[in-house]
């Protein structure tokens, strides 16, 4: 069974682990509730610095459920969940339930509340793959805490990390070594790393002034979903402050489906064809979601059990011609083909290329249109 346990910040949810009765009396062990269902967490025992006592009237949450196109945890979090309160209650609990009207049980308690605001200006389609040097960001953010610009190699091993979601639901990742505070609550951030993850799409588009903006702090947003099997089941979250009653008016309520964003492949990079004997050789390079980024091995890790891409070759109008796949990251276009589908030999080519991943099926594609080069 979970019991509040009074702390100098408020109760503070705790889970009877063991009872020991000995001749000095009984012993209770305790742990944290669960969080999303998997793990414990342990006891907050010693609290930096004097915590003030929860407000009377805490402010109402606002809770998002966000597919992050990244695969940052193991295992992989499918959804995150960052919730903000003005003022904090000093922790948050989130019930979920199956459904319009399942039964609600405790899934996790939030110790932080989430830094997040909105974007002042436009943000612009940005470059991808290396630090953007000219555009600027100005926001507004709330529970901002130290944010402060870094070193830019700080900023390339994870730090300074936003989330823009745009209002057609698009979500980028970047990276922001420049953080300078222009005002109350508002911030210009620049030297940015672009399109982050899997969201190359969305940093091409850009978002509007307005859009969410989200600061992706490993303490204040949090795992929601990581089983596959609750991959498009829709569930409710009942959010608001821990010590009280999930009916309480204070809670807020939330209906979230997970998606498979997280493990979406990414677009295969670098496309190229050369002329062979037996026809064209198309090839390029794969990538991945995790640990890809050391420059030592030969190889990068592959994140499916098998390899498996699926190539289109496009005619000038758009249209897919044929359909190829391969389990490598190249494949013969046959000269009989190319003949069938063009009538003659080609100086150039387009493709489309994608990798075929186990759960989520083909990812982000690969487009270009390259030149045949001699063999």
């Amino acid at each position: 069974m979970a019991l509040p346990v009074p702390r100098a910040a408020g109760p503070l949810l705790q889970r009877i682990v063991r009872i020991d009765d000995g001749p000095g009396g009984r012993r209770l062990e305790t742990r944290g509730v669960p969080l999303h269902g998997s793990g414990l967490r342990a006891i907050d025992r010693a609290p930096a610095g004097a915590a003030a006592p929860p407000p009377a009237l805490p402010g109402r949450p606002f809770a998002i459920a966000l597919d992050l196109p990244a695969d940052r945890f193991s295992p992989t979090a499918l959804q995150y969940l960052a919730v903000a309160a003005d003022p904090w209650p000093g922790s948050v609990a989130v019930w979920r339930g199956a459904g319009a009207d399942g039964p609600l049980a405790l899934h996790t308690v939030l110790d932080h509340p989430a830094c997040l605001g909105r974007t002042l200006s436009d943000l612009p389609p940005g470059p991808l793959w290396r630090m953007d040097r000219r555009a600027r960001l100005d926001v507004t953010l709330r529970h901002a805490g130290a944010l402060a610009s870094i070193e830019e190699a700080a900023m390339l091993a994870g730090g300074n990390l936003f989330a823009v979601v745009a209002r057609d639901g698009g979500v980028e990742i970047l990276g922001a070594a420049e953080a300078v505070l222009i005002g109350p609550e508002r911030y210009r951030l620049g030297l940015m790393v672009r399109g982050l993850g899997n969201s190359e799409a969305a940093a091409g588009r850009g978002a509007p002034a307005g859009s969410l903006i989200l600061r992706l702090d490993g303490d204040a947003v949090v795992p929601l979903v990581d089983r596959l099997d609750e991959v498009g089941r829709p569930f409710r979250y009942r959010i608001g402050p821990a010590e009280r009653d999930p009916g309480d008016p204070a809670f807020v309520e939330i209906a979230a489906t997970a998606g498979l964003a997280a493990l979406t492949c990414l677009a295969p990079v670098h496309l190229r064809a050369r002329r062979e004997a037996e026809g064209v050789r198309l090839a390029w390079t794969r990538r991945a979601r995790r640990a890809a980024d050391a420059w030592e091995p030969a190889e990068i890790p592959l994140d499916e059990a098998a390899e498996t891409y699926r190539l289109d070759v496009l005619a000038d109008d758009g249209r897919v011609l044929r359909r190829l796949t391969a389990a490598g990251p190249s494949v013969l276009y046959a000269s009989a083909d190319e003949i069938a589908d063009f009538g003659a030999p080609r100086t150039t080519i387009e493709v489309v290329v994608a990798q075929i991943g186990a759960a989520a099926g083909p990812g982000a594609p690969g487009r270009a249109r390259v030149p045949i080069r001699a063999a």
